[in-house]
C-alpha cells in the first residue's frame, strides 16, 4: 500500500479518535450547561435611602399622610369604587365556593420619577383604570390586604402598561404578605433566582397609599411584581392557536381553585400528589376540550414516565423534562428552606417541541425559618420528598447533577457572602419604608391570635430537654440575623446531604446517556486492527 494511502488511513483513525474525545466532553458536560439566554429581568443595584429625618413624621395617628411626605421608593395610589370582598374561590372538604371573581373598579397612579425622591404631587409616571381584588392563601385573611390588579382602558379593555420598567403587561400583584416581617424574603429570593434563572418574576419595592377623597391613607411596604403568564417578558412561550396539533402550556399544582382550569392527571389519580394540576395558559375562557385533554394527556405521560416501574421506561425521564430546570428550581428552594414548593404555588410550563420546564418559583413568605408550626432543621434536606423530586433524586444521575450545579452556585450567586450583601444592600434601600411599615402594621405584627387569626404567629414548641422555646421576635435586626443565620447554616449543611442523598439512589440512568460514547469506542477499536494491518503492508 502506498505511503499516500496509509496517511489517509492514519488521518482518518486520528479524527475517529478526536471524535471520540469530543463526544466524551459533550456527554459529560450536558448537564452542566446553562442555558445562555440574556437575562430578562429588571433588578438592578439598589442605592442606600438618603433620607437622615424620621421616616414617621409625615404619618398621623390615622395613618393619613402628611404634606410634604416623601420617599426613595415608587408611590403607588390606589382608589376603589366600594368595598373589597372576602372570597377566595378555594375548595375545602366542606364546600366548593362558586360565583364571579370579586373584582371592583379603581384606578392607579404611579409615580416614579428615576430620581429616588418621589412625592405625592408629582407627576405619575404611569396611571390606568382597574380591576382589583384581594389575593392570597395563608394571608388572604390578613389585616394588611394583598392585591391582583388588572389594568383596563376606560373602556374596559385589557390595558398593557410598562409598570416601573418591568415591561407592558396588563396584570400585576401588590404582594405584602404580614408572614414576614423582614418584608424582604420574597424581593430576595426573587432577585438571587433572577441570577440562575430567566423566568423570574421581576419585582420591585413601592409604598402603597389608599385615595380616600381628598385623603391619603398609608397602606404599607409592597413589591409590585408580575404575574406569572405567557408573554415575551414573563414566561415566554409560543402563542395558543386552536388549530396547532401541539398546545404550549403553563400549569401549576396547588390546592383545587374555582379561578383556574383543573386537570384529573396520572399523579392525583393514582394518589402520588393530593394537589391539583390547574391551567394558567391557555386560559380557560379560550382552550379547547382537545387542548385540555391535550395537556392533560402530556402531564400524565410525563408522571407515568417518572413514576414507572420499569427501568427502561424510567431511564427515559430526560426526554420528557428539562433536567437543568428541575434541578435549579430544586437548589432554588432547599437553599431558601421554601418547603410549600413542589406542593403549591408550582408553576411548570412547555413550548411546543420541547421537554417540559419547573418554574418560576414563587411565594417565599414562610421560607427562611419563617414556618409558624415548628423551626425549620438547618442540617436536613427535604425537597427530594416532593412530588416528581421524590424519583428524580432516586436517580444517581441526578443527584451527581444537583451536586455538581450546587459548588457552581455557591461560588456565585448563592455564596453566603453575596447573599448577605443583597440583603444589606435592600434593608438599607428601604430603611425608612420599613419604620413606616412596622409603625402601621406593628399591632398586628405582634398579634398572638395565630394563624387561625386574623395574623402569622410563630408558634412557641418544646426543646429536646422539655424547655419552652418562645419565637416571638419584635426587632428587626433580630429578623435579618435569624435570616442570615438560617441561610449560613443550612447553605453549609446542603452539600453534605447531598453526598447523603446520593447513597440512597437505586438508578443511574447515566449509564444509558454513555451508550454513544461506547459507540464510538467499540468503532475505534473496530479499526484498529486495519490500520495495524495496513503499517505492516
Amino acid at each position: 500500500m502506498s505511503q499516500g494511502r496509509k496517511k489517509v488511513c492514519l488521518l482518518g483513525v486520528c479524527v475517529l479518535t478526536i471524535l471520540t474525545v469530543i463526544g466524551l466532553s459533550a456527554l459529560r458536560g450536558y448537564e452542566l450547561r446553562r442555558n445562555k439566554a440574556v437575562n430578562k429581568n429588571t433588578y438592578f443595584e439598589l442605592p442606600a435611602d438618603p433620607y437622615t429625618e424620621d421616616p414617621l413624621c409625615y404619618l398621623d395617628e390615622d395613618f393619613v399622610v402628611q404634606e410634604g411626605f416623601h420617599t426613595n421608593l415608587p408611590i403607588v395610589i390606589l382608589s376603589m369604587e366600594g368595598e373589597l370582598a372576602d372570597y377566595k374561590g378555594f375548595k375545602n372538604e366542606a364546600e366548593y365556593v362558586t360565583g364571579e371573581e370579586p373584582y371592583i373598579k379603581g384606578h392607579i397612579s404611579i409615580i416614579d420619577g428615576g430620581d429616588f425622591d418621589n412625592c405625592i404631587t408629582d407627576q405619575p409616571a404611569a396611571q390606568s383604570d382597574l380591576l382589583i381584588k384581594k389575593r392570597g392563601h395563608t394571608s388572604y385573611y390578613f389585616d394588611k390586604e394583598q392585591y391582583l390588579l388588572k389594568l383596563r382602558t376606560a373602556d374596559g379593555l385589557d390595558n398593557d402598561v410598562d409598570v416601573l420598567g418591568m415591561g407592558a403587561h396588563d396584570s400585576w400583584i401588590l404582594n405584602g404578605s404580614m408572614a414576614d416581617k423582614s418584608m424582604i424574603r420574597n424581593y430576595l429570593a426573587y432577585r438571587i433566582s433572577s441570577e440562575i434563572s430567566d423566568v423570574t418574576p421581576d419585582s420591585q419595592f413601592c409604598e402603597v397609599l389608599i385615595q380616600d377623597g381628598d385623603r391619603y391613607v398609608y397602606q404599607g411596604l409592597f413589591l409590585m411584581m408580575e404575574t406569572v403568564a405567557r408573554d415575551a417578558n414573563r414566561v415566554s412561550i409560543d402563542q395558543y392557536r386552536e388549530k396547532n396539533v401541539y398546545t404550549s402550556y403553563i400549569i401549576r399544582r396547588d390546592r383545587f381553585t374555582h379561578f383556574d382550569l383543573m386537570l384529573d392527571t396520572y399523579g392525583r389519580l393514582s394518589g402520588i400528589s393530593n394537589e391539583w394540576i390547574g391551567v394558567k395558559y391557555p386560559s380557560e375562557s379560550r382552550i379547547t376540550d382537545r387542548a385540555k385533554h391535550y395537556i392533560e394527556n402530556d402531564f400524565s405521560q410525563i408522571e407515568q414516565v417518572i413514576y414507572s416501574d420499569n427501568d427502561r421506561v424510567f431511564d427515559t425521564y430526560d426526554n420528557y423534562i428539562d433536567i437543568n430546570s428541575f434541578a435549579d428550581y430544586f437548589l432554588l428552594n432547599e437553599y431558601f428552606g421554601n418547603y410549600d414548593a413542589g406542593m403549591h404555588s408550582t408553576y411548570m410550563y412547555k413550548n411546543s417541541g420541547e421537554p417540559l420546564k419547573i418554574g418560576p418559583v414563587w411565594d417565599f413568605d414562610q421560607a427562611m425559618n419563617n414556618y409558624f408550626q415548628d423551626e425549620m432543621e438547618t442540617g436536613t434536606m427535604a425537597f427530594q420528598e416532593r412530588p416528581l423530586f421524590d424519583r428524580l433524586s432516586k436517580d444517581k444521575r441526578f443527584v451527581r447533577l444537583l451536586q455538581s450545579r450546587y459548588a457552581v452556585l455557591r461560588k456565585g450567586a448563592l455564596s453566603h457572602e453575596h447573599v448577605c450583601d443583597v440583603i444589606d444592600e435592600t434593608t438599607a434601600y428601604i430603611r425608612s419604608a420599613r419604620e413606616r411599615e412596622w409603625y402601621r402594621w406593628a399591632a398586628d405584627y405582634y398579634d398572638d391570635s395565630g394563624t387561625n387569626g386574623n395574623n402569622y404567629y410563630l408558634l412557641d414548641y418544646l426543646d429536646d430537654d422539655n424547655m419552652l422555646v418562645s419565637r416571638f421576635n419584635d426587632n428587626y435586626d433580630q429578623e435579618l440575623y435569624n435570616i442570615k443565620t438560617y441561610l449560613y447554616k443550612h447553605g453549609r449543611a446542603i452539600q453534605t446531604e447531598l453526598r447523603v442523598l446520593e447513597r440512597s439512589t437505586i438508578y443511574d440512568t447515566s449509564i444509558r446517556s454513555e451508550n454513544g460514547l461506547f459507540l464510538l469506542i467499540i468503532m475505534l477499536l473496530f479499526f484498529m486492527p486495519s490500520v495495524i494491518i495496513i503499517r505492516k503492508g
